[in-house]
């Protein structure tokens, strides 16, 4: 594990809430979870993205301006 998760209040109010919709899949989610934990490339499907452009991180995605 490269990583570690930490729980904000946001992050918590936040699953709370997506959690009541019926097309999220908690499955999908801590698989897609681990991945980044572990500094893993996602897979297509997951639209990989740099959520910050200056980070110094290589998702294996360019960052296009």
């Amino acid at each position: 594990m490269k990583y570690k998760i930490e729980r904000t209040n946001k992050f918590v109010k936040q699953y709370a809430k997506i959690l009541k919709q019926k097309e999220f899949k908690e499955e999908e989610f801590i698989k897609v979870l681990k991945l980044l934990v572990n500094d893993e490339i996602l897979p297509v499907k997951y639209r990989n993205h740099l959520l910050i452009p200056k980070n110094k991180r290589n998702m294996g995605m360019p960052y296009t301006k």
